[in-house]
């Protein structure tokens, strides 16, 4: 197995005027190709603030992080901004979709980005939309759909370039139990198929338990 994840983490604080709070103390992570880890914890123990790190969107910590055999210090601003689009898939709790697009227009989004949208396959983009069932929803605005159909797109947009990395925070919390089933099968898929590394933030237990791997983070006073 190839080693794509090195994390190390002395200290990530975070500052008021008022108080400091000081949090994933010590943490360190090392995550091979295609493994699949759920992070599991009490609320404010640095979960999401750990995905956002892995997804290279949090520098601003005390610490060391190699992603795919890069140290992430010496990437530039570009670089950063071609790793998030095109080689990490975030699948987070708010629906980020922008209001003015449509659905479809949303979730084809990253390959605008990546300059390759002429070079879609439509029948990827036809096997994802089929698969999570939001068919029906792909010519509407986010604020003409639920949460649970605005999660289900976010996630089709993660995946519509398959990464090799894909961040899921809370990905199933807003969706029934079809549903549910729906973007679990997904992203397994695409772990057996691509190979894909998938790490997962989650309170279900259920769906924690259906990864390799379970990590529980915990405040260290």
């Amino acid at each position: 197995m190839t080693k794509i994840i090195d994390l190390i983490i002395q200290e990530k604080v975070y500052k008021s005027k008022k108080s400091r709070l000081s949090i994933l103390n010590d943490f360190k992570l090392e995550v091979n190709s295609g493994e699949r880890i759920a992070i599991v914890g009490k609320s404010g123990v640095g979960k999401t603030t750990l995905l956002n790190i892995l997804g290279l969107i949090d520098r601003n910590y005390n610490g060391s992080y190699t992603l795919f055999g890069s140290k992430t210090n010496d990437l530039n601003l570009s670089q950063l901004a071609e790793w998030r689009n095109q080689k990490i898939g975030f699948v987070l709790q708010e629906s980020a979709l922008i209001n003015s697009l449509t659905i479809e227009e949303n979730i084809k989004l990253p390959l605008l980005y990546a300059k390759s949208g002429e070079n879609c396959k439509l029948k990827d983009f036809e096997s994802i939309i089929n698969a999570i069932g939001i068919e029906s929803i792909l010519k509407k605005k986010p604020l003409e759909c639920s949460g649970g159909e605005k999660s289900r797109a976010v996630f089709a947009r993660a995946v519509i370039m398959k990464p090799q990395l894909i961040l899921c925070d809370e990905p199933t919390a807003s969706l029934d139990g079809d549903n549910k089933e729906r973007i679990i099968t997904l992203l397994f898929k695409m772990n057996q198929e691509f190979n894909t590394t998938i790490i997962t933030v989650t309170h279900d237990l259920e769906v924690a338990n259906r990864h390799e791997k379970i990590i529980h983070l915990e405040r260290r006073m």
